[in-house]
């Protein structure tokens, strides 16, 4: 197969071409989105270091999630409670940053790993200039990371992700309509709420969530009604959990197990515009070879 970087007639896009084909028309290229970086081992997601191999290994841009310590740290992190990575079931919240640099932090092999968590400032140095970073789980400390961009000058970086029925969510968007927004869609009958939404807030792409191949989000119209308003449609291909369905059930395993033509190729056909998978040079590898990839 190769190695990342040795793929040829393929190379990493920038942000500023990511940028312009954000912004600009529906044209079949789908981009590959990298989920918390690329992490495995004891590279731990949600780093600095995970987004810099996730780069390495062709991602178009880098999902990463932001939580808030109790003295007001912001740092990559995703759950709810620190009982997956810190072996803790407390709230990242009632935490200071001291304190969390200080707890044996478990890494996916389940041992006692050498690596900690990266501060987001830390984090937005490490990709300031080199890629597109969409912004999840924040929703309750926007404000600090909509500034916190804005002073590293990565305001034209940056996606700010979040469930349309999140009311608190929407009006940030609109007290804050310079910002690019994904806004995350479950059900149709929420579109409304979105199209009446970008009518002041700039909305490059909208993340769609099905769980299966009938969902009404995953249906022909929606694509069609999506991209006649140049919205491109974001989804993931996460194989996680048994419980937790992606993709309408494409996911990246389907892709590793039986081949992309059977997950990341389905979505593509689709119209998929922006995938986002923990494979993403493997999936931009596919997308290639099938002359969907961006640059």
């Amino acid at each position: 197969m190769g190695a990342p970087g040795e793929m040829e007639g393929m190379r990493v896009s920038s942000w500023q071409e990511t940028e312009a084909w954000l912004s600009g028309g529906i044209d079949g290229r789908v981009a590959v989105a990298s989920h918390r970086g690329k992490f495995s081992s004891s590279v731990i997601e949600n780093t600095a270091l995970a987004c810099l191999l996730a780069l390495d290994e062709g991602a178009d841009l880098v999902e990463l999630d932001v939580s808030r310590t109790k003295d007001g740290v912001l740092v990559g992190h995703h759950d709810k409670t620190m009982n997956r990575l810190f072996h803790l079931d407390r709230p990242l919240a009632g935490c200071t940053w001291e304190e969390l640099r200080g707890l044996p932090l478990y890494n996916y092999v389940g041992e006692i790993g050498t690596e900690g968590l990266d501060t987001l400032p830390h984090i937005l140095d490490s990709l300031k200039d080199r890629a597109f970073v969409a912004l999840d789980r924040c929703w309750d400390c926007w404000e600090e990371v909509h500034a916190l961009v804005r002073e590293k000058g990565m305001a034209g970086q940056a996606l700010f992700k979040f469930y349309i029925e999140n009311e608190t969510a929407c009006r940030f968007a609109e007290d804050h309509p310079n910002a690019l927004y994904v806004p995350m869609v479950k059900d149709p009958a929420t579109l409304d709420r979105v199209e009446a939404l970008g009518r002041t807030v700039r909305i490059p792409a909208l993340e769609i969530l099905p769980e299966a191949p009938d969902d009404p989000i995953f249906q022909p119209e929606i694509f069609h009604r999506l991209h006649s308003r140049n919205i491109k449609v974001w989804c993931n291909s996460l194989s996680l959990a048994k419980r937790l369905v992606y993709g309408g059930g494409y996911d990246d395993l389907a892709a590793l197990r039986l081949g992309g033509d059977k997950s990341w190729g389905v979505l593509a056909a689709k119209g998929v515009d922006i995938i986002q998978t923990d494979w993403p040079w493997e999936a931009k590898r596919y997308l290639a070879s099938i002359g969907r990839s961006l640059p």
